[in-house]
């Protein structure tokens, strides 16, 4: 039985003032799954912290968007932000109509949506 788990890494970054567009291409290179490796010798990266969860709906804040058909994100992971326990980086999302949302599925005038 396979599970999910949710793995947060954070990292300081120091730069100068004057290549935060630098940054900015870190965190692209991040967020395309690629190394946080920096070609760049002006540039310091420093591993901060790290935690790892095994994501159980029944015990936590947390479910698969219900796949309302809107959004690439269908069936992602969520937390419901209008609900105590929110759990840091996982999509926002709320429940609508008895459903779990993510922040892309909720409609247009909720609060969490995006």
């Amino acid at each position: 039985m396979k599970k999910t788990v949710l793995v947060n890494i954070s990292y300081y970054v120091e730069i100068d003032e004057s290549e935060y567009e630098l940054s900015q291409k870190i965190q692209r290179k991040l967020c395309e799954n690629r190394t946080l490796e920096s070609d760049d010798e002006n540039v310091f990266l420093k591993w901060n912290q790290s935690s790892f969860k095994v994501l159980n709906p029944q015990i936590m804040n947390c479910g698969r968007c219900a796949n309302c058909g809107r959004c690439a994100n269908c069936g992602c992971w969520t937390t419901d932000r209008e609900k105590h326990n929110t759990i840091f980086g996982l999509d926002d999302g709320a429940v609508h109509n008895n459903k779990l949302l993510c922040d892309e599925c909720l409609p247009a005038d909720h609060n969490w949506a995006f």
